[in-house]
């Protein structure tokens, strides 16, 4: 291909023009008049020192906490091949998309090297580098969340949303505002696939909403026999099934301890929704007075159902007696009945508690979060389903309350919600999981700007991974939902 210029194009004046923007731009600079090395590496934000990362995630765009005073920031990358790359920018770097997945294929199963400068006050900072490795394991292309204030006390504005983890692509599945404000909860997929769906919402148009196959059904989940909503969704496998929990939850808000938000629950049960019969199962262990049952989750080939359970207490007067032990019991998919009950671990016995148990798709391991009472989180522990042994993610625990997790199809990444940063907002973290089990650091997810997360005053919850783009039908649920006819399930 040959280019050309137009007859009229005077290149002599298209030149000197070039020359005199040049020269305004240096001319405007801030002159460097000192360089000082750093014997140390530099504080980024977000902290992507040391991770391991997909071959197919955003780019990890970053600044320093020196944010604010900086005046440029400048990064040399050098690939294991000798490639180097120089990125700029006045207070963070931000990379093309085509030459960050450049250096992403050159370095799968690699690391790359990041050398950061920063000026500040006419005097530059040269730190130390540090690498990032890259996996040949993809993450799931999708991942699906709430957004809403952060003390959980109040709904009048929240949505659930997709963003696409290849990007910066974010897309508004529902905003509650179309809903009448009614409080949007708990979405949940079969194995990633969006096409089988369900989430709660609560409020005057209280229902349980299922897609499936593309078709929105709104349901009264409230039978005579069993009169609470059906909370925490997790989809069997085959899709025919919908594990639920039933909870009469309860919040209290504290004025002066770090734990701010209680919840916890009045009573709970466990129930499995039978689509094709339009009918919930249960069973004497996952409903009875003496317990609360919650929390319920599949494994990978359906033939177990994970569960929480606790001895029940009156927990306005005695919350920080609560703990919850992990069960399983045996699910016949044929004929929708229940079998045997096996503890898997009793933390009730070490005055702890367990909270989220989700089975990696590869049947190899079980992920909960391990902390002290209730039904809050602190920590993550991994139980490996072969040999019993658990286990802390020591890499990518943070200090601060870590919660609700989601396996990657290929049970290679976790993503979970925390509040490490600040302990007010949670944010979304990416670990890699090791064949053994253990995790590398995590890393919060990317976004086109370091400082989005930090001016979005709106906490992420309920983090999800998927395939597929999670996509609803606005218009089709709006009416659905604001006509009040619902589909009864029975008992």
């Amino acid at each position: 291909m040959k280019y050309y210029f137009q007859k009229k194009f005077d290149l002599k004046r298209c030149l000197t023009l070039i020359m005199m923007i040049a020269f305004f731009i240096v001319s405007c600079s801030e002159k460097i008049s000192n360089t000082i090395k750093m014997n140390c590496q530099p504080k980024l934000w977000p902290d992507y020192i040391g991770v391991t990362i997909p071959k197919n995630i955003a780019p990890l765009n970053f600044s320093t906490e020196n944010f604010d005073s900086l005046t440029q920031i400048k990064a040399t990358i050098k690939t294991l091949d000798g490639t180097e790359y120089f990125f700029s920018g006045e207070n963070f770097i931000s990379f093309d998309e085509k030459t960050w997945k450049e250096i992403l294929q050159k370095s799968i199963n690699q690391e790359f090297q990041i050398e950061i400068s920063e000026v500040k006050n006419s005097t530059e900072y040269v730190y130390k580098p540090f690498f990032i490795k890259v996996s040949e394991f993809e993450v799931d292309k999708y991942v699906s969340y709430r957004l809403l204030a952060p003390g959980y006390e109040i709904y009048s504005r929240m949505g659930i949303y997709c963003r696409n983890l290849e990007n910066f692509d974010q897309t508004t599945v529902v905003d509650n505002r179309l809903i009448n404000a009614n409080c949007l909860n708990c979405h949940s997929f079969k194995q990633g696939d969006t096409e089988f769906a369900s989430l709660h919402i609560r409020g005057d148009l209280s229902a349980t909403v299922l897609k499936k196959n593309g078709k929105i059904e709104i349901c009264n989940p409230v039978t005579d026999k069993y009169k609470l909503n059906c909370v925490y969704p997790y989809w069997h496998p085959s899709g025919r099934f919908i594990a639920y929990s039933q909870n009469n939850t309860a919040q209290a808000f504290h004025c002066s301890s770090p734990n701010r938000v209680e919840v916890y629950d009045l009573k709970s049960r466990v129930v499995v929704y039978d689509t094709l019969e339009n009918k919930l199962l249960t069973t004497k262990a996952l409903n009875n007075d003496s317990t609360f049952t919650t929390e319920p989750a599949f494994s990978n080939d359906g033939k177990y159902l994970y569960f929480t359970t606790a001895k029940a207490l009156d927990m306005a007067k005695h919350t920080q007696e609560v703990r919850y032990d992990i069960c399983r019991i045996e699910f016949n998919a044929q004929n929708g009945e229940f079998g045997k009950v096996d503890t898997l671990l009793k933390l009730s016995s070490d005055t702890l508690t367990a909270a989220f148990p989700r089975p990696s798709y590869d049947g190899k391991y079980l992920l909960y979060t391990k902390f002290n009472y209730g039904q809050f989180a602190i920590w993550h522990k991994v139980l490996n389903l072969k040999n019993g042994k658990t286990f802390a993610l020591e890499k990518s625990n943070g200090k601060d309350a870590d919660s609700y997790h989601s396996w990657s199809q290929n049970s290679r990444w976790i993503i979970f919600e925390s509040r490490r940063d600040d302990g007010f907002y949670t944010r979304l973290y990416i670990a890699f999981v090791n064949e053994d089990g253990t995790t590398e650091k995590a890393f919060m997810i990317p976004q086109k700007s370091p400082e989005d997360n930090r001016r979005l005053m709106l906490s992420y919850n309920v983090p999800e991974f998927s395939t597929k783009e999670f996509k609803l039908n606005k218009a089709e649920l709006e009416t659905k939902l604001k006509s009040k006819e619902k589909k009864q399930f029975k008992d």
